[in-house]
């Protein structure tokens, strides 16, 4: 083989091994906004109460794999839609995805700045920004500490009534699930508040319970409807293994009947959940109920029959 020849083969061989493969059409990243703001579109109006979040082609929550999109888009054609080009449109798109994902906060920033444009989106952008700030002045509404229960309680049921005041008048929009959802947010938090409290107030015990039981009747419907299932049975659990602590099975003061009806509870729910084919929280909730019914066996051996 001639040098001259040897030498064009190896170039071509060289350029051969360095060229990177073509990227799958699938994969390549989001080429304009109208793309991007098409997929986000698509799901706006999805149930996210009682569905999880649509997931995009990378199995990514299709809002938050949005916002990131755009914000790339941002940077990318920073030259270009520095002049002000979609400027509306990116920053009304961004605020629906922030929204999606329970930044009312930042959404109503964005919301804001549309509202100050000159654009076809100015009356969307100002219901959607007063939608946004009652949302987070909604999810501001918390307790101190060292509040009374009372006042507790009152502020969790200011928070409940401006979120049902709101929910009646967004019902016919997609702005009902997102109402739905931060509902769900502020029982969780009711119940959350009072289980901090009570391991120092033993008087909580009876409330926190009625908090979690009440999270759990009052989202059947929820995506989260197991979870919420496993902390009710976490809190029974807790329960009756604190009242075998403070009240030895081996002692007199000890009352089956007590302890049964924590032990009850925590099982009965625990089974609830790993019976449930097809829940992701199923290999949970069986683990949690075999190391359960462990401590309950435990409880019995040690205990003075009556």
């Amino acid at each position: 083989m001639s040098f001259p020849l040897a030498i064009l083969i190896a170039s071509i061989l060289a350029g051969c091994w360095s060229r990177a493969p073509e990227p799958d059409p699938v994969y390549r990243p989001t080429e304009n906004v109208l793309e991007a703001v098409a997929v986000l579109r698509l799901h706006i109006d999805d149930d996210t109460y009682r569905f999880p979040p649509a997931r995009d082609f990378t199995g990514k929550n299709v809002y938050r794999a949005s916002l990131r999109r755009l914000e790339a888009l941002e940077q990318i054609h920073s030259e270009k839609l520095r002049s002000g080009y979609l400027t509306d449109v990116l920053l009304f798109a961004k605020g629906r995805a922030l929204e999606r994902i329970g930044e009312y906060e930042l959404a109503a920033d964005h919301f804001a700045r549309v509202a100050e444009l000159d654009s076809v989106l100015l009356e969307p952008a100002r219901e959607a920004l007063d939608v946004n700030e009652r949302l987070h002045r909604a999810r501001s509404i918390e307790p101190g500490p060292d509040a009374l229960v009372e006042q507790a309680l009152a502020k969790f049921d200011e928070r409940e009534r401006l979120l049902d005041l709101l929910g009646e008048e967004v019902a016919d929009t997609h702005y009902a699930y997102v109402v739905k959802e931060e509902r769900e947010v502020a029982d969780q938090a009711r119940a959350e508040y009072f289980r901090a409290r009570r391991r120092l107030e033993a008087q909580l015990d009876a409330l926190t319970l009625q908090q979690y039981q009440r999270l759990v009747q009052r989202n059947r419907e929820s995506k989260y409807r197991n979870r919420h299932l496993i902390d009710l049975a976490d809190l029974y659990a807790e329960l009756a293994a604190e009242y075998a602590r403070k009240t030895p099975p081996v002692s007199l003061d000890f009352d089956p009947a007590t302890f049964d009806e924590y032990a009850f509870g925590a099982t009965r729910l625990y089974e609830a959940v790993s019976q449930q084919d097809g829940a992701v929280e199923k290999i949970e909730a069986s683990r949690k109920l075999e190391a359960f019914l462990a401590f309950t066996l435990q409880v019995q051996d040690e205990k003075i029959p009556h």
